[in-house]
């Protein structure tokens, strides 16, 4: 692809921003949860929920900004929002988490906040 082909092909969507940064994010946190003894059942059910809450919120964005191709600035960063998701996880008394899986989250969503600006 050459230079002008890059410059007229069409940008990437909000929405695809988010479900890309969650693909990835998912990932990473199921391979930290697994490589600390989380069974792969409970890591999964784990992600399952963080991914439902994550997209429930995406679905929310969408819905206040039709304007898809709006800057990103505009938006919430997905990694904060996926964040947040973590937090909702570990704080919902609805879930039940093993002890082992609540101090890896809470370990790992520390990990990411002393970088983050919040």
């Amino acid at each position: 692809m050459n230079f002008l082909q890059k410059m007229t092909s069409k940008p990437k969507s909000i929405y695809c921003h988010y479900k890309d940064s969650l693909i990835i994010n998912s990932a990473n946190l199921k391979s930290f949860l697994i490589n600390h003894s989380v069974s792969l059942s409970e890591s999964e059910h784990i992600i399952n929920l963080l991914s439902c809450y994550y997209n429930q919120k995406v679905d929310l964005i969408m819905t206040a900004y039709d304007n898809e191709w709006a800057k990103l600035e505009s938006f919430t960063s997905p990694l904060i929002l996926f964040i947040c998701c973590i937090e909702k996880v570990i704080n919902s008394t609805q879930i039940i988490l093993s002890e082992k899986s609540r101090n890896i989250l809470q370990s790992f969503l520390m990990s990411l906040e002393c970088w983050m600006i919040w």
